[in-house]
């Protein structure tokens, strides 16, 4: 059994789904790390993407990316066929709040016409939502990093990084252990 631990950088927030596509985000960046339940990390994925228009000064801020990180850089229809093999090689994925993340590779998808092909893995994990009840409200991953981990994130705001840090937590929580009876029985 393999997860994908999976995060997008993006070039904003998503707007409602009827919003007009010239407004949507789009992925700048993507990270995935292949673990199996057991948390031995089988391989790891880190796609910067050029979105074909200016980053806003917030998100320079927040993620360290320029406009020049992201020049000469491939579209993400150039990388679907990466994101699409690691996304094939996991049994359940999952992000920390995995609506907004699943919500751009939908976005991305249909934009070059990928969403009907893509291999969508049979379960979705959301961390915040997984931890909302112990929490008593939506928690950030910098603050589930420290509270499950014992040490504080230095958080950089990069897929690669914000993956490897989900997916130290994700081990340490013993959260695959309750969805590999789950998935073994779907399959």
């Amino acid at each position: 059994m393999i997860a994908l631990i999976f995060d997008f950088e993006t070039t904003g927030l998503v707007f409602h789904p009827r919003a007009k596509d010239a407004l949507q985000p789009s992925a700048i960046e993507f990270g995935g790390v292949l673990i199996d339940f057991d948390g031995t990390v089988i391989k790891e994925v880190s796609l910067l993407m050029n979105p074909g228009k200016p980053l806003e000064a917030i998100i320079t801020k927040i993620t360290g990316l320029t406009d020049a990180d992201l020049e000469g850089k491939p579209t993400f229809d150039e990388c679907a066929d990466e994101i699409a093999a690691a996304f094939a090689m996991c049994d359940v994925a999952i992000a920390h709040n995995a609506p907004f993340d699943i919500s751009i590779l939908q976005l991305e998808l249909q934009r070059v016409g990928r969403f009907h092909d893509f291999p969508f893995p049979k379960s979705i994990i959301c961390t915040v939502q997984e931890n909302v009840e112990h929490y008593g409200k939506r928690i950030t991953l910098k603050k589930l990093y420290e509270n499950v981990i014992g040490k504080p994130l230095e958080q950089t705001h990069r897929a690669s990084d914000d993956c490897r840090a989900l997916a130290e937590v994700v081990v340490q929580m013993g959260l695959l252990k309750g969805y590999e009876d789950q998935l073994r029985s779907v399959q």
